[in-house]
This record gives structure tokens, sequence and C-alpha cells, in this order.
């Protein structure tokens, strides 16, 4: 029995030296309750070459996201949106296609806000009256949820081999109404 203290000082040892390793591991697990340094943030999840399709109610695609990346704020819950193109289909059926540098999805998923130089186009219906329909403008809104868009900047309509330049325009895709707002210059002639 000379080697009972000896195993007892050994297991002590080991369960010691266990505890400060079990210690040591969940000191650097954060939890909710854990708060970043100063100026560091929680980077949420990111992803590279992300397609988002949004399904209806009649199963088909209300929209489709394509981006080169993809961010969300942890705190948030709000997406940023690099590189993207989006495509939505009108109330007749008609694609529209819109690309931006940058966009923001709010943490709803109801909203995007796109900035850095934003084109929206359509080949449909118009590609079949003799041209397409094209907007330009520095930033847009979309709600995803009625489908409408409203760039509260400059605007530049080109319609075929036509051109508008407006202050603001509101467009209501299941209607296909679209509003120049101020500003208005160009003209359509005959």
């Amino acid at each position: 029995m000379r080697h009972a203290p000896k195993i007892r000082s050994l297991n002590i040892l080991l369960g010691l030296t266990f505890a400060a390793l079990l210690a040591a591991c969940t000191r650097s697990i954060p939890d909710s309750t854990t708060r970043l340094p100063a100026g560091e943030r929680d980077p949420g999840y990111s992803a590279t070459d992300t397609v988002i399709v949004q399904m209806g109610d009649d199963g088909l695609p209300r929209y489709r996201l394509e981006a080169d990346r993809v961010e969300q704020d942890a705190h948030s819950l709000e997406v940023s949106l690099h590189a993207l193109r989006f495509e939505t289909r009108a109330g007749d059926g008609e694609p529209w296609q819109v690309r931006a540098p940058d966009g923001l999805l709010s943490a709803d998923a109801q909203r995007l806000d796109l900035s850095g130089g934003v084109t929206v186009s359509t080949e449909g219906a118009a590609a079949r009256s003799g041209g397409s329909l094209q907007l330009v403008t520095p930033r847009l809104q979309y709600d995803l949820e009625s489908s409408r868009m409203r760039a509260p900047g400059a605007v530049k309509v080109s319609l075929q081999g036509h051109e508008l330049a407006a202050n603001g325009l509101e467009a209501n895709l299941r209607t296909g109404q679209v509003r120049l707002q101020s500003d208005i210059r160009g003209r359509f002639a005959p």
C-alpha cells in the first residue's frame, strides 16, 4: 500500500492540470455576455459568390439576388451586399435586372438599399416595341414586398433611344407606373 499516496498525488496533479486546461479553453469561448474590446465588431457571417432566391406564394421565384460578397452584421442583422445583381418580375411577368456596386438588405429582408451607381433595365415589352428601358441613378431603394422602387436623387431614363433626366423617381413594378418627381428634362418626339 506504499504506492497509494503516490497514485493519489498523481491523480490530484492530473485533476489540477485538467481543470487548468478546461479553464483556459472555456475562457476563449465567448458567450452571450462577452463584450468585444472597443473598436472591434462581431463580423456576423460572410460569404462569397452568393445566390439568394425568394419564392412567392405561387411557387415561382419572386426575385433572385446574386452578390460577389455578403456580410451580415451580428447586431443589426442587416446584410451588406457587394457587386450585386438582382432580378425581379413586374406585374406582367417581364424581368427587371438591377445592378449595383453596393447594397444593404434590411434585417427583415423587406427593403434593399442600393448605392454606388445603380442600373435598372428591362428588355421585355420595351424590346418588342423597339428598345429597352434603362434607369441609372446613384441610389435606389427597393421594397421587396410591394415591388416599388424609389430613387431620391438624380435619375436618367433611357427608352427607345430617347433620354429623360429628373430629380427623383418612384416606380411600381406591379402596375408598370413610373413617376419622375421634379426638374424633368428631355423630350420624346413622335
